[in-house]
């Protein structure tokens, strides 16, 4: 067993039944470290991998405290809405050396780094499903194109910056999407009026994905955003499910029973 394997294995055994919300720090690389936010119900039906958006860059300390504006994103603030729901969380940060690097989400050893959060959460909950938001749906996608060794059982995207690739590029930009080889959920909101994931773009995003067994697509409704001058990219508002984020939850979860199995 490998170095990192071995870590992760002593990870999970000295993890106790219940626990509150604590901090692994994942040494993927040598003089990099990867910390990770992680929380579990008693009995964990399975574990979930979320990954925030915008530069997904969450400045954990050792006290598991988020030292970053993205405290507020749609997946890190409904975070204990699915340990509720019976699953282990597992929240990662950017390694420590890949935090200057602009466009880390195309870099091969971003795919590894979450290859070993995936592993470890598979230590403690299977099955796993990986799930990004806004810009994490790049993260998705980098796990796919990067790497073949581990894969989650199946994978979500919320809100997706999919097709396209101005700024920061999208999901479609990070390489050969046709090797997500798992089942897929889009959940959209109706009202999403953020210039790079408007609704459409599912329906186009999946036509991308034909190594997928299966590819849903989900629209909600309602909700509103939090304010006048609420950024229509932010996550307080439709972009961000803001004021629906149980039913995002829900609807996520349901679909997690239905398409992941052991």
């Amino acid at each position: 067993m490998s170095r990192l394997g071995i870590a992760l294995l002593t990870i999970a055994l000295a993890w106790p039944a219940c626990a509150a919300e604590t901090v692994l720090t994942l040494t993927p690389r040598r003089g990099a470290t990867l910390k990770v936010l992680a929380d579990r119900p008693a009995n964990p039906i399975g574990s979930v991998v979320l990954m925030a958006g915008g530069d997904g860059i969450l400045n954990i300390d050792d006290s598991g405290n988020i030292g970053s504006d993205l405290k507020g994103n749609h997946l890190v603030r409904t975070r204990a809405l699915y340990v509720r729901a019976g699953y282990a969380v597992f929240v990662p940060d950017v390694a420590s050396d890949q935090k200057g690097t602009r466009g880390y989400r195309f870099i091969a050893n971003y795919g590894q780094d979450l290859a070993a959060v995936v592993t470890a959460a598979r230590r403690v909950a299977s099955p796993v499903a990986i799930i990004g938001t806004s810009r994490g749906a790049l993260s998705v996608a980098a796990l796919f194109v990067h790497q073949s060794a581990v894969r989650p059982d199946a994978a979500v995207i919320s809100s997706g910056v999919l097709m396209g690739s101005e700024g920061g590029g999208s999901a479609s930009s990070v390489g050969e999407v046709s090797r997500i080889n798992v089942p897929v959920l889009l959940l959209r909101h109706r009202l999403d009026s953020c210039r790079v994931t408007p609704p459409a773009d599912a329906d186009r995003f999946k036509a991308t994905l034909t190594g997928a067994p299966k590819v849903d697509i989900v629209t909600l409704d309602g909700g509103s955003p939090r304010g006048s001058t609420a950024d229509p990219c932010g996550a307080a508002h439709h972009h961000g499910f803001y004021g629906i984020d149980d039913q995002a939850v829900a609807a996520t979860v349901q679909w997690l029973a239905a398409n992941m199995g052991k």
